[in-house]
């Protein structure tokens, strides 16, 4: 069975791909499966303790995802300051008196900013468990200030409405209108220790292509405009 929530930004979001690097990194227009289980792992564990994440952890690593999202995408271009550990030994700074182990460098973000409403789909293997109170309580998604909220409860449906895209399993055909994206997920032997902040162990994630329908409208220096393609 689908769960449907349907969400509108609260705030700009950006998520970059699993690759990019702390300077530079094209921002996703949407939201991969991995954020989504990671924020729905956050709710739970908020919602239950860590035990209940545990237990309901292998059924939300393998759910499948699926979005459909607002009719228009706008994403910021922009340059920003930000502070960077320095690769040699930390310098002790005259005129300050400390010791300074960052370096000020310049960094390139993306901003998105969704105008309208975005649904999330999860299917999952065990409908016993409150899907959808969870997926109500989801209020961000990707970095750290990306906020969204749910307008309704979410619905409960066999099959899904036509277009939904499916970020679970990678694309076999490739719209000459559509933008191709880089979608990271849970590899399937993934485990909750893996995915513990306080833990050393490295995680595992897979990468699909996922064309995604959405045209470039226009752009320039500072923006790009993306319509979906219904």
């Amino acid at each position: 069975m689908w769960y449907v929530a349907t969400y509108l930004p609260v705030s700009l979001v950006s998520l970059k791909l699993a690759t990019a690097t702390s300077t530079g990194g094209k921002a996703l227009l949407l939201p991969t499966p991995y954020a989504l289980k990671m924020a729905l792992l956050n709710v739970i564990i908020e919602d239950g303790g860590i035990d209940a994440a545990k237990a309901v952890w292998d059924v939300l690593r393998d759910a499948r995802v699926a979005i459909r999202g607002p009719k228009w995408i706008a994403v910021n271009n922009t340059f920003t300051k930000i502070l960077k550990p320095k690769k040699e030994k930390p310098e002790f700074d005259a005129e300050t008196g400390l010791t300074r182990g960052m370096i000020n460098t310049i960094a390139f973000r993306e901003y998105v900013q969704w105008q309208g409403e975005l649904q999330i789909a999860v299917h999952v293997a065990n409908d016993d468990l409150p899907w959808r109170r969870w997926l109500t309580q989801v209020n961000y998604i990707g970095k750290r200030g990306g906020f969204m909220q749910a307008i309704k409860m979410p619905s409960s449906v066999d099959s899904l409405e036509e277009g939904f895209t499916e970020l679970t399993s990678a694309s076999t055909g490739f719209s000459l209108f559509g933008t191709m994206q880089i979608m990271d997920d849970c590899a399937p032997k993934l485990t909750f220790g893996q995915v513990n902040i306080y833990s050393d162990e490295r995680v595992s994630r897979v990468l699909r292509h996922v064309s995604v329908p959405y045209r470039l409208e226009s752009s320039s220096r500072g923006y790009s405009l993306y319509c979906r393609l219904d």
